[in-house]
């Protein structure tokens, strides 16, 4: 799965709706009632801007991850921490060490973890001069705060309220992310003393741009659009929207695959921005547009998977990013030259074999 794309389709679909979505935002304080009984509302602090301002709730829902002890004792200083956090460790590779559709796992190791090869974006996640990307993670494992046995370690996830009026969701993991919503919200309406209009509507919602998809939609993108224009013999003539592209629009983006194709035709941004990887500039465009991407990271790294896919790769197409990018949000010099740091900052943090190279003449 990519879990980049789903992620944003979900914060897109709560947009439309009517949910305020905020990235970059960080909770830096919570407010409260006179009291001090209760929690109202919380201190948010813009990343970019740096500027502050209060927002008022009837019911915080905490999902910071395995950042909510954090979170959980700014409410209470007093508060047990809940969370183990366990890291995980993953390597991409080329997509010949795994043959298309199919993976291995063992399932029994001498420390009792799980090992695994599968396929995954169109490499392979596990010799190390082919590394092209490697990097770790930390699953929010948690304790039941409610369990005899506090030692008592689960991948399951648990809703509860330990300060009023702030309901904390902990644990679950992608493949029950819908539940977990469900069961959150269903606290933070008996927390609030809430009035629901309806039962929950998410069980069978399509997220944005599935209405209408089909696995073979790819073929009127590669019908219908050419994804750049090439001067030959002095003619500008299109270039052809090639199946690897297409399916890779078709994929992420669903039925909104063809606005991506547009920007790419209309407004040559048609060209790939890594080597073997079918990311069009175009998409750089449509992710500062409608996909809240304010800075390069965002894009190489939530909103395609290049950095995950491929260090050396990311790295090469971060000055087009800055490009691209800087004619959307319109940044000075200064945001420019930031963005390049932290970019380089932040690849730093991924390990790979700086001179692993692949042509496996599927990705050109």
């Amino acid at each position: 799965m990519n879990d980049s794309r789903l992620n944003v389709a979900l914060a897109c679909t709560a947009a439309l709706a009517g949910a305020t979505i905020l990235n970059h935002a960080e909770v830096i304080s919570f407010l409260r009632d006179e009291g001090g009984e209760r929690i109202i509302g919380a201190r948010i602090r813009n990343n970019l801007s740096g500027k502050e301002f209060d927002t008022y709730a009837k019911v915080v829902v905490n999902v910071a991850g395995p950042f909510c002890d954090s979170l959980r004792k700014m409410a209470d200083k007093e508060a047990k921490p809940i969370i183990c956090p366990s890291s995980g460790v993953r390597v991409a590779l080329p997509d010949y060490y795994s043959p298309e559709g199919m993976g291995l796992i063992v399932p029994k190791t001498k420390d009792g973890r799980v090992v695994f090869m599968l396929p995954w974006l169109g490499r392979t996640v596990v010799r190390r001069v082919d590394v092209l990307s490697a990097w770790s993670g930390i699953r929010p494992l948690a304790m039941d705060p409610k369990a005899k046995n506090p030692e008592s370690i689960s991948r399951d996830h648990f809703v509860y309220e330990d300060f009023p009026d702030l309901v904390t969701i902990t644990g679950g993991k992608w493949t029950t992310y819908r539940s977990v919503a469900e069961d959150a919200v269903d606290a933070a309406i008996k927390s609030g003393k809430l009035s629901p209009t309806n039962k929950c509507l998410t069980y069978d919602l399509h997220l944005v741009g599935a209405d209408g998809w089909d696995p073979t939609s790819f073929t009127v993108l590669a019908r219908q659009y050419v994804r750049m224009k090439r001067s030959h013999a002095g003619m500008v003539v299109p270039g052809v929207m090639d199946t690897t592209v297409a399916k890779h629009l078709s994929h992420a983006y669903s039925t909104f695959a063809e606005r991506v194709a547009a920007i790419a035709q209309n407004e040559n941004l048609g060209k790939r921005l890594a080597q073997g990887y079918p990311i069009l500039e175009a998409k750089v465009a449509y992710c500062a547009r409608h996909e809240y991407c304010e800075s390069v990271v965002d894009f190489i790294a939530r909103r395609s998977r290049l950095a995950f896919l491929d260090t050396g790769a990311a790295r090469r197409a971060v000055p087009r990013v800055i490009e691209i990018l800087d004619a959307e949000h319109k940044w000075d010099k200064s945001r420019q030259k930031e963005e390049m740091q932290k970019a380089q900052e932040f690849l730093e943090t991924f390990k790979s074999s700086r001179n692993a190279q692949f042509h496996d003449g599927k990705h050109n």
